[in-house]
């Protein structure tokens, strides 16, 4: 099979200042004047692409000197991308490009930093920037290489504005409605708040106060009921940067909840963690350890199960956490211990697990759970719930579980390679 490969460029960029770019053409006209140059099907090198979150069609079409594979096996180059935001809003990309066969050992890994002010067209043309950079090593093994050529463009230097006037705080204002109506049943959802956030090596900040209302209307035997919760609240935290494996941090949670009978709560808890990798190796791989003791403050709106209508609870949590992305497939587990100090049998004990793991070739599997022991609800109240509190959702259920499993299992098979991108209907 032949393919045709018209100009392919790469652009580097130091700070948005210094760019290099890197042609591969070819060498004969064809009767528009475009010069091109056939390449056999052997000569292009395989790339298998493993990015969540990245524009995968615009990927291919873009970057066409190379054939894209369906498994990892498949491909002579495992392109790995990893993103996270910014302090300042944008994303951090992380590019691990690992041979296979011929090319065992020719590793690479580059970065990507886009602004907050980049439109998502412009985000995604500079990732496709840096990875044409991240394959060169590879096409210079192959005949194209020849046509390969590296150049700096003379560009001038500008100089980084000395004062940043917002301090690295960003800030969102958001806001959201939903309604829906039918026969016998309404329902209107508003939801709305604000974020301050702060991020500099040393220090993460985020301050969060939101408002939620949710009103249904239902008729049952001409009969009509009328359900309205709210969930108003502050959520603050401050985490200070000890080192690459230790830091503390305070959180700050401010509550009213009709759901959880909780018509006002403070809660204040100081934390520790320490991390068994450095926190620079967050994007592949995170294995941390953290405890947090502190103090609930609650008013209740119904007195609860206990005969309590405000209460004061000190607490303490030890959290187990590790986060994995590798080729080989994603895995995040989440173990967590909490427990009121004042009453050592009102505690409870979560986990979380999310794995997605690349058995052979096309066969991949997924496993989700959730598992909760609780003895920690404590803000019940008394009293029977009627049918239509059930229905309606409009009081928390007492419980001493909770499960949730989800297993997903995929084969995929059939043309190796199709770099072939239609987007029609």
């Amino acid at each position: 099979m032949n393919k045709t490969l018209v100009i392919a460029s790469v652009f580097l960029i130091f700070t948005g200042t210094l760019a290099s770019q890197t042609i591969i053409d070819a060498s004969e006209n064809d009767s528009s004047g475009i010069k091109t140059m056939e390449i056999r099907s052997q000569d292009f090198i395989s790339v298998f692409l493993d990015c969540r979150g990245c524009d995968n069609n615009f990927i291919r079409q873009q970057i066409d000197f190379v054939k894209y594979v369906r498994d990892p096996t498949l491909g002579q180059v495992h392109l790995f991308i990893n993103s996270q935001g910014t302090g300042s809003g944008g994303r951090a990309f992380s590019l691990s490009f690992i041979g296979k066969g011929e090319f065992e050992g020719i590793n690479n890994k580059l970065t990507y930093t886009s602004l907050q002010t980049s439109t998502r067209d412009e985000e995604r043309k500079g990732l496709n920037s840096i990875i044409k950079l991240g394959l060169v090593p590879y096409v210079a093994h192959t005949s194209i290489a020849e046509k390969l050529v590296v150049s700096i463009s003379d560009v001038e230097l500008q100089q980084a504005p000395e004062k940043d006037n917002w301090n690295n705080w960003i800030f969102e204002i958001y806001g959201g409605i939903n309604f829906e109506k039918e026969t016998s049943k309404s329902a209107l959802d508003l939801r709305y708040g604000f974020s301050a956030d702060h991020i500099t090596e040393n220090w993460r900040i985020r301050l969060r106060p939101y408002f939620n209302y949710n009103r249904i209307n239902f008729i049952r035997n001409e009969e009509e009921f009328q359900s309205i919760l709210h969930r108003n609240g502050f959520y603050g935290r401050a985490v200070k940067s000890i080192n690459s494996h230790w830091s503390v941090g305070l959180f700050n949670t401010m509550i009213s909840s009709t759901y959880g009978n909780i018509d006002f709560g403070i809660s204040v808890r100081p934390a520790i963690e320490y991390s068994f990798y450095p926190y620079k190796e967050a994007l592949r791989k995170e294995v941390t350890l953290a405890y947090s003791a502190g103090f609930d403050k609650r008013s209740y709106m119904e007195e609860t199960v206990f005969g309590k209508l405000a209460e004061t609870l000190p607490n303490h949590a030890l959290e187990f956490g590790v986060r994995i992305r590798q080729p080989w497939g994603s895995l995040r587990v989440e173990l967590e211990g909490s427990q009121f100090l004042h009453d050592m049998s009102k505690n409870r004990l979560s986990f979380e697990s999310d794995l997605s793991w690349r058995i052979y070739k096309g066969l991949s599997v997924n496993l989700r759970s959730e598992i909760d022991i609780v003895r920690d609800q404590l803000s019940l109240p008394a009293g029977d719930i009627s049918v239509e509190d059930i229905l309606l959702q409009q009081r928390q259920l007492a419980t001493d579980y909770g499960v949730s499993v989800t297993f997903g299992v995929a084969y995929s098979f059939g043309s190796m390679y199709n770099s072939v991108v239609n987007t029609r209907l």
